[in-house]
Order: C-alpha cells, then sequence, then structure tokens
C-alpha cells in the first residue's frame, strides 16, 4: 500500500536545510560590504601578495625566527618559542658557516627562513633536516626557489615583494621597527629604519660601521601554504571578501526576500504528519512553555561549550577538525532553536500557548482551591473582604467625606449586582428542576446566563435532562423492535407449521395409498426441514450473542478464505445472473479468527446475497489493508426496495423484503455481526438507497 506523503512537512524540512545557508550567505554579504580590511586594494582589485596586510605578517614572521635565534643562542638546548631542537650538522672547510641547526615548530610556518650569524658562523633554519637540505647551499636553494621571499644580506635587502623593500619597508605598520631592529642588533640604538635604509644605498661600509648587524636572513614563502598562521586566516579572509565585493550586492534583498518566504513555508509545516491530519503536540509541547524554553536554553548551552572547546589550529588539518567542531557546535545550538520554535507554533495552533505558561497554571490552582473550598467557607469569605472594604469605605468617609461617600455607594452597587445574578441563577435551575419532574425533558440552561457557582450544576441538569431524553427514546425504540420481534419470530414459526398441520390432516383424509400423498409427504419434508433450520438459526443467533461459543483462533489467509467462499457460491450466483468482481491485495493478508466461524460470517453474507440481489448485476468484494487493519467488503444492488434503516436491518427475524415470501429466516446479518464481535472484529452495515454494502474489519496479523 503507497505510503501517503506530507507535503507541508517535507517543504519544512527542506526550508530547514535552506534556511541557515542562507542566512550564512546573508551574513557573509552584509561582512563583507562592512569589513574594513584592505578596501582600497579589493576595489583596485590587487592580489592578496601584493597588500599591505600581508607584508605586515610576513614581517612579523622575519622577526619571529630572528626573536628565536636570539633566545637559541641563549642556550640551544631548551625549547624556546615551541621550537625544538631537532638536528645539527657541522660543516668543515666553509668560510660562511661552521655548523647548520635544524629548529622545528610543531605549530608549522609558512615562512622558511635561514638566518646564519656572521660572528660565530652559525646558520638557524626551521627546514627539516634531509638530504635535500644538508648543506647551506642546498638551503638557500630550496628558499629561493619560491616566488615571495626576501633576503638580508650585507646591510641590504633583496625581496620579490614590494611593500618590504628598502625603499617601502619603513611604511609598514607591523613588522621590521626601530626597537625591534635594535633588540636583535640589526641596527645600532638611537639609529632608525630609514637611516639604515639610506646609509646601506649611499656607502656599504659606513653602514657596517654603524651597525652591529652579524646576521644573514633568508626567507621565503611556500608555495601552497600548508599552516595555519595569521598569513594563512588573512589570506582567506581577503579572497572572501574580495568575492563578495564583485558586484554582490544586489543579492542582498534578494537573499532576504527568500529568508521571508521560507517562514510561513516552515510555519504552515509544523505539526503536521503523514499520519494524522490536524497538528499532533508530543510531550514536549505539552509541558510548561517556561520549561520548555530552559531545556531549548541547556541544549543551546551544550553547543556553545562544544563550540568554544575548540583549541587553535596548528595545521590546516587541525584547523579542519576545529571547523568541524565549531560546525557542530552551532548545528546543535541551531537544533535547539528549531525545537523550542515548533513548540511555540504548535501551541499557538492549537491555542494553547497561554494554558502552558506559569501564569496561567498559576490562575488555574487558585481557581481549583477557591472552588474546592465549601459554598460555607466561601460565603464567610466573602462577607469577610465585604466588610474590610466597607470599613475601608467608612474610615475615607469620616476623613475626607465625598469621595468615601462615592466609594461606598460603588461597594453596596457591585454587591448588589452581585447578589441579583446568584437569585436569577437560582430561580433558573429552580424552574428547569420544576420542569424535569414534570417529565419535560425539552430543556436547556445557557451556561453562560449563570453564576460561576452554579454554572456546573447547570451542565449536569442539561446533561440529566439530555439523558433522560435519550433513555426514553431508547425506550420507545426497544418496546417497538421487541414488538416487532415477536410478530416476526410468531410468522415464521407459524407459517410452516400451518403447513404441517394442513398437510398431515390432508394426509389422514387421502390416506397414503392415495395419489397426492407423496406431493403431500413432500411439502412435508420441506416445510419440517424450513421449520427445523429456523429452529437452529435461533438457537445459533442465541449463543452468539450470549457469547456461549467456544473459539479456537488461528492465522488465517483472508485471501484465500475469500475465494474458498466465492467458489462455493459460484453457481448460485451463476443461477441468478450476478457477476463477482474481486478485488485482493497483491501480497496475501491475514488475521487473527476462528476458521469455522469466519467461514459462517462470510458464507450468510454471500448468501444474503444469491436471495436478495438484483439480477443481472454485478457484486464487489475488496479485501485492503488500512491504518493497519485488514477491511474486507461486499457491495451489491438490492432486488427490493430498501425502506427501513441499517439499524433495523440488523435486528432478528428482520428481512429487507416487506413480503417475507423468501425462505430466509431473517438471522443471518444477526448471527455475522454477533460471530464477527465475538473474534475482535467490527461488523457494519450501509444503505444508500438500493445499495447494500457490508464491511468486515480485523486487525491485521503481521
Amino acid at each position: 500500500m503507497e505510503k501517503k506523503v506530507c507535503i507541508p512537512r517535507v517543504l519544512k524540512n527542506v526550508a530547514y536545510v535552506i534556511f541557515p545557508i542562507l542566512v550564512a550567505i546573508l551574513f557573509l554579504l552584509i561582512f563583507g560590504l562592512s569589513y574594513p580590511l584592505e578596501r582600497e586594494a579589493i576595489k583596485a582589485g590587487m592580489e592578496f601578495y601584493d597588500t599591505n596586510t600581508f607584508a605586515e605578517d610576513y614581517a612579523s614572521e622575519i622577526f619571529g625566527s630572528l626573536t628565536t635565534v636570539g633566545e637559541l643562542k641563549d642556550n640551544s638546548t631548551s625549547d624556546v618559542y615551541n621550537y625544538y631542537y631537532t638536528h645539527t650538522e657541522t660543516i668543515e672547510n666553509d668560510d660562511e658557516v661552521k655548523s647548520i641547526n635544524y629548529y622545528t615548530d610543531y605549530r608549522g610556518s609558512n615562512v622558511m627562513w635561514l638566518v646564519i650569524d656572521n660572528d660565530t658562523k652559525i646558520a638557524y633554519t626551521n627546514l627539516s633536516y634531509s638530504i635535500d637540505t644538508s648543506t647551506l647551499e642546498n638551503i638557500k636553494n630550496k628558499i629561493m626557489q619560491n616566488q615571495e621571499n626576501w633576503i638580508y644580506e650585507n646591510g641590504n635587502i633583496q625581496t620579490t615583494i614590494d611593500k618590504l623593500s628598502e625603499e617601502n619597508i619603513e611604511y609598514i605598520d607591523s613588522g621590521l621597527k626601530q626597537d625591534r631592529l635594535e633588540t636583535i642588533g640589526i641596527v645600532q640604538e638611537e639609529s632608525s629604519t630609514a637611516n639604515l635604509q639610506e646609509t646601506t644605498s649611499e656607502n656599504q661600509n659606513t653602514a657596517q660601521e654603524n651597525t652591529t648587524n652579524n646576521y644573514t636572513i633568508y626567507t621565503s614563502l611556500l608555495g601552497e601554504l600548508e599552516y595555519v598562521d595569521s598569513i594563512y586566516t588573512d589570506r582567506l579572509l581577503y579572497n572572501t571578501i574580495s568575492l563578495v565585493n564583485q558586484n554582490l550586492v544586489f543579492l542582498i534583498p534578494f537573499i532576504i526576500i527568500l529568508i521571508v518566504a521560507l517562514v510561513p513555508v516552515i510555519v504552515i509545516g509544523i505539526g503536521r504528519t503523514r499520519k494524522q491530519d490536524g497538528i499532533q503536540l508530543n510531550w514536549y509541547d505539552k509541558i510548561l512553555i517556561e520549561i520548555a524554553a530552559i531545556i531549548a536554553i541547556l541544549i543551546g548551552c551544550v553547543g556553545a561549550l562544544f563550540t568554544l572547546s575548540i583549541g587553535g589550529a596548528s595545521s590546516i588539518v587541525t584547523f579542519m577538525l576545529g571547523i568541524s567542531g565549531m560546525g557542530v557546535g552551532i548545528l546543535i545550538i541551531y537544533l535547539a532553536c528549531i525545537i523550542f520554535f515548533e513548540t511555540v507554533i504548535k501551541r499557538l495552533k492549537t491555542h494553547t500557548f497561554l494554558k502552558t505558561t506559569i501564569a496561567y497554571w498559576i490562575y488555574k490552582k487558585t481557581k481549583e482551591f477557591l472552588e474546592n473550598v465549601k459554598v460555607t467557607k466561601r460565603l464567610i469569605l466573602y462577607f469577610v473582604v465585604f466588610i474590610v472594604v466597607n470599613l475601608f469605605c467608612f474610615a475615607i468617609m469620616w476623613s475626607d467625606g465625598f469621595p468615601g461617600v462615592v466609594l461606598t455607594l460603588i461597594l453596596y452597587g457591585i454587591t448588589f449586582v452581585c447578589l441579583s445574578k446568584r437569585v436569577k441563577s437560582y430561580i433558573k435551575i429552580k424552574n428547569a428542576i420544576n420542569e424535569l419532574y414534570k417529565g419535560d425533558t425539552d430543556i436547556y440552561l445557557d451556561e453562560t446566563e449563570l453564576c460561576n457557582e452554579m454554572q456546573e450544576t447547570g451542565k449536569e441538569i442539561n446533561d440529566i435532562a439530555g439523558g433522560l431524553s435519550n433513555a426514553i427514546n431508547e425506550k420507545l425504540k426497544s418496546e417497538r423492535l421487541k414488538t416487532e420481534l415477536i410478530t416476526n419470530v410468531s410468522h415464521d414459526i407459524k407459517t410452516p407449521l400451518t403447513s404441517i398441520i394442513n398437510y398431515v390432516d390432508l394426509l389422514k383424509k387421502e390416506g397414503t395409498n392415495s395419489d397426492k400423498a407423496k406431493e403431500y409427504l413432500d411439502i412435508l419434508d420441506s416445510k419440517s426441514q424450513r421449520l427445523k433450520k429456523l429452529t437452529e438459526d435461533l438457537v445459533e443467533a442465541s449463543k452468539a450473542s450470549s457469547g456461549a461459543i467456544k473459539l479456537n483462533i488461528e492465522k488465517l489467509n483472508v485471501n484465500e478464505l475469500i475465494k474458498q467462499v466465492s467458489g462455493e457460491f459460484e453457481d448460485k450466483f451463476k443461477a441468478h445472473n450476478l457477476q463477482e468482481i474481486i478485488t485482493l491485495p497483491e501480497k496475501d493478508v491475514f488475521i487473527k479468527a476462528d476458521s469455522r466461524y469466519m467461514y459462517r460470517v462470510l458464507e450468510n453474507m454471500y448468501s444474503n446475497i444469491s436471495k436478495y440481489a438484483m439480477e443481472g448485476t454485478r457484486v464487489y468484494t475488496d479485501i485492503s489493508e488500512k491504518d493497519g487493519n485488514v477491511l474486507i467488503q461486499l457491495k451489491n444492488v438490492s432486488k427490493q426496495k430498501l425502506n427501513i434503516s441499517a439499524d433495523e436491518l440488523m435486528q432478528r427475524f428482520v428481512r429487507g423484503e416487506a413480503s417475507r415470501n423468501t425462505e430466509g429466516s431473517g438471522l443471518g446479518l444477526s448471527i455475522a455481526r454477533s460471530l464477527t464481535e465475538l473474534q475482535d472484529g467490527k461488523f457494519n452495515i450501509y444503505l444508500d438507497g438500493d445499495l447494500f454494502k457490508v464491511t468486515i474489519e480485523f486487525e491485521e496479523e503481521k
């Protein structure tokens, strides 16, 4: 059976997926348009490596390496700024260096560097030791093969980074500053970067006299950034903002329209399911809204803690792990928002929002307390309140005159209105009880016109009047059906019995040797068999209705059972020119029932159809599955006009045709219904004009 798809629910789930994506895009667009990073460079279409930001980040990396070398010179065996010693290579017969110390930062760096101490002839590098980096020339070649590089040698700067050249380096905000140059010994104290550059360009020898520089520096940027550092993150941010600024401003209103359009789609789909119509509430939707909010906040806090627990990234891998963890945390927060938003919308749709607030709970408990207080105690409470307020009004009247008189008159007016309403309610209830006492059950009290204390009494009087009216109607109907039952039973038993008596009398007169004796005996046999069948049906109907039947419940194949009963009645249907059309499910369906009595139920239905269906018509037998149940439907067109109701047709000894000339006893439907209900099934009859339909429903056995 094809499952029903709830379109609003599907659209809601799709909208939940699209919504955060659109919000993220909108935030990205607004962030890109408002973030001040390199606005002029972005407008000019410059690459990141041509910006001041890159130059500053690169300069910081250079000084990071020089600071590390300065610390390592003091203590070469200790960890300094997260660097650790890996290998020392001693160089012989080399005028430039005596040894190379290899140090590696476990966080990694996208800038490769080589620093040579010209005084001690010791080189320091952050490259790993290998065959390709075992000599000074190999290290230089590996560094210089990259496009972005910066070299400081013999007081001169050679670089492919324009903003770190001798002409432009003084404009860098964070990098080769005067104080940092002095710290690592590139220039003397009280000298400036500009003086260094001017002196170097004019006279190299003079520059060497004025400086204490003993370092040669080789640096370059990796061709493909491998580590998450300031260069990596700034490049990612710069490229993202550049993308946003490429004529994407017009997308902001479009994205906003899409986000607004998704809201009604989500709201419409909330609470809808494919199984049932209407809004479905779960336990979370029934608790107090304040408690629901606390639960959602706690879930959101879990997501926030999960997000904030992500540590700093030292490589692309750890950076991606951090981003993934942050994504999980944001997802938890988003789910918490969805849960709370859905419960609010469900409560609004079902008009239960106010009823699940703490304020309403307090009001309800207070009202229950007052209602549970006995009338006498409540009267005393009201009287005490009246006395207190009255004394208060007298005090005001005694001290200030006119205002006290006004308040006293208002108090007495309110008291009179309350008493009048209660007297009117009492009179209405008294009159209604008098009418009931006289036997008039067609009365109705409008509960809204009664005072609060008497509304429950008015409701009970209405229920009593309605119950009496229904009981009287049921009693009259029962008496009428009993009368009809006695009449029908008398008629059905009297008819064959009268025939038997008459033909026995004829046999006595004619004698057994008469030519008509055989004919009389055949008639006697037929009538006695009919009387026997009527008696058996009556006994079986009594047993079925009283439940005095022993059932052997087993698993039955409904498809096979229908085919078997249909085959038994094939000849009878053909004799009455009836064509049966059977619709069975593709797979076999099963129920739990007694095979013998289930066969009897279907046999009664088929027998009823063969007797009362209009000749030359079709008979429809349908087997279907519905909500976990197996439904058997039999439909036919009646031969006679059905001028009675379905309830009356279900009564014993009642037949669809008024002449009662058929062979039936009128017990078939009653027996079938009783046997079906004994097996925990449902049996119903529907009449629509001349269309006669029977439905038998059992729980499906998987």
